[in-house]
C-alpha cells in the first residue's frame, strides 16, 4: 500500500469509495445520496488548491482518503479544517487509519508550516474515534449538544477536536 496526494484523476474511485462509507452506520456525517459526484469534485479540487488530500492506494485501488482544507478568509489563514477520513469498510480495522493520518499530519508539519490547527469533528458516542483521535495527538475543544440531526426525536452530539502543529512558523503571515 502507499499514501500519496490525490489528483483531480481519483475523483472517480474517491466517489466510489464515499457511496460504499456513506451506508456504513456511524460512517460519515452525509446521507447516501448527499455523496454526489459534485460533492466530492467540489472537496477535491478545494483541498488541492487550499489544502491537503492523500489517499491509500493498494493494488491500484483507492482504500482510503483524508482531506481538509484552509477557509478563504484571512483570520482562518492558520486552519486545516472540515477534516475527513474514510477508509473502505473491508479495509477498516486494519490499522490503515492510523497510517494514512499520521502520513497527513508528518505532511502537515514537514510541509505546512503556515498551519497551526488541525480540526475535526467526531461524534462524541463513538468512543473508538474518540479515542483514536486523542492517540494522534488530538484534543477535545467542546461539544454541540444535540447538533447532527438524523430524525425527528434523534439527535447527536459531536465535539470538536484539534491538532496543534508543533512546527507552525509564528512568522508567518498570508497578506
Amino acid at each position: 500500500m502507499i499514501v500519496r496526494k490525490a489528483t483531480i484523476n481519483d475523483n472517480e474511485q474517491i466517489f466510489s469509495l464515499y457511496k460504499k462509507l456513506a451506508i456504513v452506520p456511524d460512517g460519515i456525517i452525509r446521507n447516501p445520496s448527499e455523496i454526489t459526484e459534485q460533492y466530492v469534485s467540489n472537496f477535491l479540487e478545494e483541498s488541492i488548491d487550499n489544502g491537503l488530500i492523500l489517499v491509500a492506494v493498494n493494488e491500484y485501488q483507492i482504500v482510503g482518503e483524508i482531506h481538509a482544507a484552509t477557509p478563504k478568509i484571512y483570520a482562518f489563514q492558520h486552519l486545516l479544517t472540515d477534516l475527513t477520513i474514510v477508509i473502505d469498510p473491508s479495509k477498516q480495522g486494519q490499522g490503515l487509519g492510523k497510517i494514512i493520518f499520521k502520513e497527513f499530519l508528518y505532511v502537515v508539519e514537514t510541509s505546512f508550516p503556515h498551519i497551526l490547527r488541525v480540526e475535526l469533528y467526531t461524534r462524541e458516542h463513538n468512543e473508538r474515534n474518540v479515542k483514536f483521535y486523542e492517540s494522534l495527538g488530538f484534543i477535545n475543544e467542546g461539544r454541540q449538544e444535540r447538533k447532527i440531526y438524523l430524525s425527528k426525536n434523534c439527535f447527536h452530539t459531536p465535539i470538536h477536536m484539534v491538532w496543534f502543529n508543533p512546527n507552525y512558523d509564528m512568522g508567518y503571515d498570508q497578506k
